[in-house]
């Protein structure tokens, strides 16, 4: 059991903006934490004794836990455990971590048998985010910086992605994001792009040839999770004269590095979506 005063939050000197009672409601959380997590029901009275606040303070931190979710109460005791809804909070960025993980190996080998830029991307908020980026050593290159966004419509990962979403999700999304013409290749007919999207669900690869930035051609292909949900993409980006020369090899390798790491981040180590496991001819 931790010591008493050892989650004491830590002193914020002189600052207006810090608000003191963030600190105790953190440390009355990692108490949790630290004492077995979801499973663990704990009375009020550890916790007030494990906290260098006064008894009624935590009462209320408790109560108001409870109250907004992020605690359960067990039955008419003053005992409390963590909720569902405090673990959901940190699902996403565990999610990601692990994806990182799993993806730095593939991410290496693709960078090292063609020398572009190799990407890793989500959708977040209807555009494409960008979670990881390994860079060409090549002194022209495309490269995107870790957090930067881009539309879904005109880039390989937003395809690659969108192309395997629910029907709703990507109506809603378009709903909210326009089809802005980026270059003169850019898709802005909602009709075309979703015939398009078409074609990615059959080959399981996505292309953007300077639909986003003229002079730039990138391929992309979906990552699945173990119960079939698309929740990434993999691609590699260059100027269109390295690309073009090699975008039926880049276009192979990058759905069977997909389909990698769809299988890696399944429990049993099966290949979690049926179009990553279809033998589609890449043509040129």
């Amino acid at each position: 059991m931790p010591k008493k005063g050892s989650n004491k939050p830590q002193r914020v000197q002189a600052d207006k903006s810090y608000i003191e009672v963030m600190g105790k409601i953190f440390a009355v959380l990692e108490y949790f934490v630290e004492r077995g997590g979801k499973q663990k029901s704990v009375a009020f009275t550890e916790v007030a004794g494990a906290v260098p606040f006064a008894r009624t303070t935590v009462h209320r931190i408790l109560y108001s836990l409870e109250k907004l979710g992020y605690l359960d109460k067990d039955g008419h005791k003053a005992h409390y455990k963590l909720a569902g809804k405090f673990f959901d909070l940190t699902v996403p960025a565990v999610h990601f971590r692990r994806l990182q993980s799993v993806a730095k190996n593939v991410m290496q080998n693709l960078l090292l048998r063609f020398g572009e830029t190799v990407n890793l991307g989500v959708i977040e908020d209807g555009e494409v985010a960008y979670i990881e980026v390994l860079q060409s050593p090549s002194a022209l290159r495309i490269a995107a910086i870790p957090g930067e966004r881009n539309p879904v419509h005109c880039t390989s990962l937003g395809k690659a992605i969108l192309a395997f979403l629910p029907e709703n999700e990507v109506q809603a999304i378009l709903e909210r994001h326009p089809l802005v013409r980026k270059t003169p290749k850019t898709i802005t007919q909602r009709q075309h792009l979703l015939e398009h999207l078409a074609l990615v669900r059959e080959r399981a690869v996505a292309l953007d040839m300077e639909e986003n930035l003229s002079g730039v051609v990138c391929a992309a292909a979906p990552i699945f999770d173990q119960t079939g949900r698309v929740i990434a993409g993999l691609s590699i980006s260059g100027p269109a004269t390295r690309m073009e020369p090699k975008l039926a090899q880049v276009r192979e390798e990058i759905r069977n590095s997909g389909l990698a790491l769809s299988r890696m981040l399944s429990p049993n180590g099966s290949a979690a979506h049926p179009a990553l496991l279809r033998e589609i001819p890449i043509q040129k």
